[in-house]
């Protein structure tokens, strides 16, 4: 009995551990991915350390980075462009457009004309243009002397000279949000249409025989099968914007002067211009922990609201 049961338990024992060994590359991909890099990261932020200094090299100097940067008056520009204009504007504008375009697609008429592949396409045009040539292609649209946009307005008389739409502080942020909006729309109304076509027929039905106009539809149907998308959605691309630096960097750089600074070309700045590591370490663990805490606020409320 003895010896029968012995390689039994030895076949329970590697059936228990055979997940275990599946998840271990996996584990060890995540560690040296996401792990390792979090970790140095921290030890950067609380070190003075330049891009010069060998792996490991610093002095240690506790919180004098955060204390530097929280010190820095250009701190308060950026934390207030980043969430006004970043994370709040741009996402505002796409959920907007892209529930409205979103809806637009999923309309009848548009299959009756046998053109919604091509407005689907086009929908998704701006999307598979990669984002450092749509900032130049902005960027020429909209040039002060040459831009096409300027030649419009000044033959229709609407501006009486050209405006430098990246270098005027009128103009320069709605342009940034414009090539934004423009470039990551898409993703938006991919995820809206995917909510859409979930939602079943029947249901729109049962609301027009109780006498429900397209709009009441809208409100009482298509937005409350479509709040768990809207939240996540809402959630993604805020982080996403609220981390964006390559549409600011690539527009302006940051101006005129530091107009238009945001906290991760603030962080660019000060680790690789600044030569301070340890500054640009300390403002992306700063940017992490007000994402921690906005995402887990959103999400708690989010939760609470549809237990309600």
């Amino acid at each position: 009995m003895t010896l029968a049961a012995a390689p039994g338990r030895s076949a329970r024992r590697r059936r228990a551990a055979t997940p275990y060994v599946l998840l271990a590359p996996t584990v060890v991909m995540l560690t040296i991915l996401f792990a390792v890099p979090a970790v140095y990261n921290v030890w950067l932020a609380l070190h003075k350390v330049t891009p010069y200094d060998a792996l490991g090299e610093g002095d240690y100097v506790g919180v004098a980075n955060f204390e530097s940067v929280l010190a820095n008056p250009l701190t308060p520009l950026s934390a207030r462009n980043t969430v006004v204009w970043l994370a709040f504007a741009t996402v505002a504008l796409r959920l907007v457009l892209g529930l409205g375009l979103a809806v637009l697609l999923q309309h009848s008429v548009l299959r009756r004309m046998r053109v919604l592949g091509v407005a689907r396409t086009i929908v998704l045009l701006p999307w598979m243009v990669p984002p450092t040539v749509a900032v130049a292609a902005w960027k020429w649209l909209l040039d002060g002397r040459t831009g096409l946009v300027n030649k419009i307005l000044l033959q229709t008389g609407a501006i009486p000279e050209g405006i430098p739409f990246f270098a005027d502080l009128t103009w320069v942020w709605p342009s940034i949000v414009a090539v934004f909006v423009w470039r990551e729309l898409p993703f938006v109304v991919i995820s809206f249409m995917a909510g859409l076509q979930a939602i079943s027929a029947e249901q729109y039905e049962a609301a027009s025989i109780d006498g429900a106009d397209g709009w009441r539809s809208f409100w009482h149907i298509t937005l409350p099968n479509l709040r768990p998308i809207i939240a996540v959605i809402g959630l993604f691309i805020t982080i996403g914007a609220f981390n964006n630096f390559i549409y600011v960097w690539l527009t302006t750089g940051g101006g005129p002067g530091t107009f238009t600074q945001v906290l991760a070309t603030q962080l660019f700045t000060t680790a690789f211009v600044d030569n301070h590591l340890g500054g640009g370490a300390a403002i992306g663990l700063l940017m992490s922990g007000f994402m921690l805490v906005f995402a887990a606020v959103y999400l708690l409320t989010v939760l609470r609201r549809g237990d309600d």
